[in-house]
């Protein structure tokens, strides 16, 4: 399909940033939040929630320069082949290795609460599923939205509302104070990943006719998805305490297999989390592969574009095999911090000063 006869609607980009934030918001976040501080851990939501709105903000604007292409295409037409690899490059990285993970974080959370003897190789097989959608293309992991929404967001908002069980308002205390101390802490920084969604948007610029008005559908979906997320992070703290939630791995899981109610007609709300979650994640991968794939095609146009998505589709898997252990992906995601500002800021703001400095010359005498 050409993608210059083909529109995605704000509703559809709104759909799909959701569906990201499903995938990415409950597997290290509420760890990374609770191990950050010992108080107002709505603090670092909040920021992390605000810089990702800029960082929407600048890729649109960057998206806004050449209407109808990509962010790998514009780089390219800015810095030329070589200039584009210190930025395609390293957004390929990210991309590429923000799949990976996923892969085995789903995985590992799958076998450590509900599947502990399927083997890793099988879990991380649903990479395949992502592929075979996202061969289909933007339109049809649009489309594949439209219908996991309908499950999904119902059930996050209900199990969001039966995190509302025995919890104690006092436990979440101090909500105000804060002397800063979570600047100092890895973990504050690698809670940034969730707020990263929208770079996996940086191919949806020939679907719109105005990619400048993109960062509105990130921004209003991070609005309508920030309860869940602060019920993720604060539900586990607000039942078992702080400190005894600090110890846990998968806190907000945790806290779903607490909640038991006699008229509940569901008693394992744990399994009802983990397969509202592998639908959001199998949509999530599927955007991270055909934004990887699209990439992959502006260095190497020869290459042809199926043959990359299988390509692409094993070499996650196998590498998502070879990831040693749970404590190992904690700290990837945090060594990864400096490429993830890198792809988040520096980027987009590097065209956009690159693009003002060639229109100042253009307009002098």
């Amino acid at each position: 399909m050409n993608p210059s006869k083909l529109q995605i609607s704000f509703s559809e980009y709104f759909v799909l940033q959701i569906m990201i934030f499903g995938g990415t918001s409950f597997f290290l976040y509420p760890y990374f939040i609770i191990q950050a501080t010992h108080e107002s851990y709505w603090m670092i939501i909040v920021i992390w929630m605000l810089l990702g709105m800029l960082g929407a903000w600048l890729y649109s604007c960057m998206l806004a320069l050449e209407p109808g292409k990509d962010a790998f295409t514009i780089c390219k037409h800015q810095f030329g082949m070589m200039g584009s690899l210190l930025f395609i490059v390293p957004l390929l990285w990210f991309v590429g290795s923000s799949i990976v993970l996923m892969i085995r974080a789903h995985g590992e959370m799958i076998s450590m609460t509900m599947l502990h003897t399927t083997p890793q190789w099988f879990l991380s097989g649903v990479v395949f599923v992502s592929a075979f959608l996202a061969s289909g293309g933007l339109i049809s992991i649009v489309r594949t939205a439209g219908v996991f929404i309908i499950v999904s967001i119902p059930l996050s908002i209900a199990l969001t509302l039966l995190g509302l069980s025995d919890i104690q308002i006092q436990l979440g205390k101090p909500w105000l104070p804060n002397n800063g101390d979570f600047l100092q802490q890895a973990s504050f920084y690698g809670s940034s990943y969730v707020w990263t969604g929208f770079i996996y948007f940086a191919v949806t610029g020939a679907y719109t006719n105005k990619p400048k008005q993109l960062w509105k559908s990130y921004g209003i979906a991070t609005v309508f998805f920030f309860p869940i997320i602060f019920g993720a992070v604060y539900f586990p703290i607000l039942t078992f305490g702080p400190e005894l939630t600090r110890s846990l791995t998968f806190p907000y899981i945790t806290k779903m297999d607490s909640i038991s109610h006699y008229w509940l007609v569901i008693e394992n709300l744990t399994a009802v989390f983990v397969s509202v979650s592998m639908l959001y994640v199998i949509l999530a991968m599927a955007l991270m592969i055909h934004c990887f794939v699209v990439g992959m095609r502006t260095l190497f146009p020869k290459f042809k574009e199926n043959l990359l998505y299988i390509i692409t589709g094993v070499l996650t898997y196998g590498m998502a095999l070879i990831i040693p252990s749970w404590n190992w992906i904690e700290q990837v995601v945090i060594w990864a911090t400096p490429l993830r500002l890198y792809v988040v800021f520096v980027i987009p703001a590097a065209i956009l000063i690159k693009y003002r400095i060639q229109k100042g010359k253009k307009h002098q005498p």
